[in-house]
């Protein structure tokens, strides 16, 4: 049966023995899901799937609606038909312009070495997830890669991650490109790859469980992504990853986020000559850094500008040499006292080397007390305590540590009282001090004597605390020349305030 626009007008019944060939038309792609389900196709010449619509007829001319993209999904099973179809048509075969194409499940994943879409064409989402092999085992069969044309967002789930080593993906750029796989045999068809992929240019890639090993699969030397995700919830995940003698290398990386079990790949990776902006290792378990911490000699994080760790990931601060990197701002988030348990217990002091700017977040205000600022100049100290068990075991100390010198250092709620435990080196001149707090949270400092807080010299537009506060701090403010400049004290402003403190009853 010859499919054209003029069909005659008797009724034709289209039956799973019916022959139906396809030659220079468009068709709706409801038509064309019935047609694959129900007849047995041929394609002979030009032939193009377009949209459905209600109000028209599913056989149009060929080339009628061609700039109109269109939504092609399905998540339900095919027939063997179906798939019969599929096999015998030719790569190439079907013309169609995408905006979104989205299969679940389905054996119709196959079709997508069928496809012709042309190379300078694009579609938002592509979006694939296969939990049974046959989804995508004609594809995995294909010889020759296939292209998609550029596609912006790319989501590949379980089996169907093995349909990317048959993308041609090299002059494509992806917004978003993820890849996940909650069993080992999901990955299998990529692991086995001799020849490394190469993804192109990507915004931001995220590897989730099984997945993450496909990460040494990927050429990315030559790559540009702007954001490199890896995620493990279990040990497995990472096993072959680990296995690895050769580090590989990640490229050109704007910034990575490791989590979980994915903080222990940090070893496997070569980022010597890396320019990471950003690197932030997310641990919520004990168990998520061993990998690291079981490394006998520090290894180097390369060219990292902003380097973020949090939870049990501020253990592996020990294991990093920050003496030879280039990290310029250091941060640490500990919520719980064991998260820098064992950075505390630690007897050899952290050098932090050429550390421009820390932050130091709740617990990890403690690290500050194990780090060696003898000959270190930081720009930036920022600590952060918003509980005051965060700060407990720093104002329990009986001698003062050392900081060394300090540009401009920001001491915010309880983490303000550790002032009083911070000796800072006398040839010293912050551009900035600041203490931020409520009274509580200043307490500790209020309960010092008056001038017996030494900061050194300040640059006089650089100090920022509560009056109260002046008169336990001993300090002397200087201008941009370094010379002494006697303090304007504002008593008028200082006793408005007194007044509101006592009085602001009376008007509520």
């Amino acid at each position: 049966f010859l499919l054209t626009c003029d069909l005659p007008n008797e009724a034709v019944l289209l039956t799973d023995q019916t022959t139906v060939t396809l030659s220079n038309i468009e068709i709706s792609s409801q038509l064309f899901f019935v047609l694959l389900e129900k007849t047995k196709i041929t394609i002979d010449g030009s032939f193009f799937i377009g949209e459905h619509n209600d109000n028209e007829g599913c056989i149009r001319e060929h080339g009628m609606a061609r700039n109109r993209p269109i939504w092609l999904g399905r998540n339900v099973a095919v027939s063997p038909l179906a798939l019969e179809n599929i096999e015998r048509m030719a790569p190439n075969s079907i013309g169609c312009s995408l905006e979104i194409l989205d299969l679940s499940d389905t054996g119709l994943i196959n079709i997508l070495p069928k496809l012709r879409i042309h190379g300078d064409c694009g579609f938002e989402w592509l979006s694939l997830t296969a939990s049974e092999e046959a989804h995508v085992a004609e594809v995995l069969k294909q010889k020759k890669p296939f292209c998609l044309g550029r596609v912006a967002n790319m989501w590949l789930k379980e089996y169907a991650v093995g349909v990317i080593t048959k993308m041609s993906l090299k002059d494509c750029k992806f917004e978003d490109l993820s890849l996940t796989a909650s069993e080992e045999a999901h990955v299998a068809a990529v692991l086995a790859q001799k020849k490394p992929l190469c993804v192109g240019r990507v915004k931001t890639m995220v590897l989730r469980e099984y997945a993450v090993g496909v990460i040494t699969k990927m050429s990315l030397k030559d790559c540009e992504i702007e954001s490199l995700g890896l995620v493990a919830p279990r040990k497995e995940h990472v096993a072959e990853v680990l296995k690895q003698e050769n580090p590989f290398c990640i490229g050109r990386v704007g910034s990575m986020w490791l989590k979980d079990y994915a903080v222990g790949v940090i070893t496997k990776m070569s980022l010597k000559d890396c320019g990471v902006e950003r690197l932030s290792l997310t641990a919520s378990e004990e168990a998520h850094v061993t990998a690291v911490l079981e490394q006998e000699n520090p290894f180097c994080v390369g060219r990292v500008k902003n380097m973020w760790l949090e939870g049990y990931a501020v253990r592996v601060v020990m294991k990093i040499s920050l003496e030879d990197c280039g990290v310029e701002w250091l941060c640490l988030n500990a919520r719980e006292e064991a998260h820098v348990a064992a950075v505390i217990a630690q007897e050899k002091p952290l050098c932090v080397g050429r550390v421009k700017g820390m932050i130091l977040n709740d617990y990890a205000v403690r690290v500050i007390t194990k780090m060696s600022h003898e000959d270190c100049e930081i720009e930036s100290l920022s600590l952060n305590a918003r509980e005051e068990a965060h700060v407990a075991a720093v104002l329990a100390q009986e001698n003062p540590f050392c900081l060394g010198r300090v540009k401009t250092m920001v001491l915010r709620d309880y983490a303000a009282s550790v002032i009083t435990k911070i000796t800072i080196h006398e040839d010293n001149t912050m551009e900035s001090f600041v203490l931020v707090g409520n009274e509580d949270q200043l307490s500790g400092i209020l309960g010092e004597k008056d001038r017996s807080i030494e900061l050194g010299r300040i640059r006089t537009v650089g100090l920022r605390v509560p009056e109260e506060i002046k008169r336990k701090l001993r300090y002397t403010l200087v201008d941009g020349e370094g010379k002494e400049v006697l303090e304007e004290r504002d008593s008028s402003k200082w006793w408005r305030r007194r007044w509101w403190v006592t009085r602001k009853k009376d008007f509520e």
